[in-house]
């Protein structure tokens, strides 16, 4: 199961021209204000997205989750060289769409009451649009982040 879920997550990686106190740096004190950055440890850090179709995200208002989102960690590769790995993790919103089209599936057979059959093509339609939108969503803040790094 867990082989399975790692081949769905988006995964890319680049070459900085720098160290990791470079890139550091570079996010800290010339903050790009097409994303946001949370760090976590001194070569890791989580990168967000400042608006959000897909989870209904909007920088400056209030909101329940994070967005769009993904985590970078920083691997040195020689002297001024550092290799940046982006990926990201399975959203919490894909469970929940799950468990709850399974609910109301497992539900509605068991009362047997005038159940729509098609409720049931709802489940892998719904997954596939969900995971498409954040998909398209993910790569552009990856592709974000990668031009900033390695932008002149």
């Amino acid at each position: 199961m867990n082989k399975l879920l790692e081949s769905t997550l988006l995964k890319d990686e680049f070459i900085f021209n720098g160290t990791i106190d470079h890139v550091n740096e570079k996010i800290r004190f010339n903050n790009n204000k097409k994303f946001r950055t949370e760090w976590t440890e001194y070569n890791k850090f989580k990168f967000l997205s400042k608006w959000s179709l897909g989870t209904l995200y909007v920088t400056g208002f209030p909101n329940a989750v994070e967005g769009i989102k993904g985590f970078a960690e920083l691997k040195k590769i020689g002297e001024t060289k550092t290799k940046v790995e982006l990926k990201t993790k399975v959203r919490i919103e894909l469970y929940f769409f799950l468990i709850l089209m399974i609910s109301i599936s497992v539900i509605g057979l068991i009362t047997q009451s005038d159940f729509p059959s098609w409720i049931l093509l709802l489940i892998p339609f719904g997954l596939l649009w969900f995971w498409f939108v954040y998909r398209v969503q993910e790569k552009i803040l990856f592709n974000k982040l990668k031009n900033y790094l390695t932008e002149k």
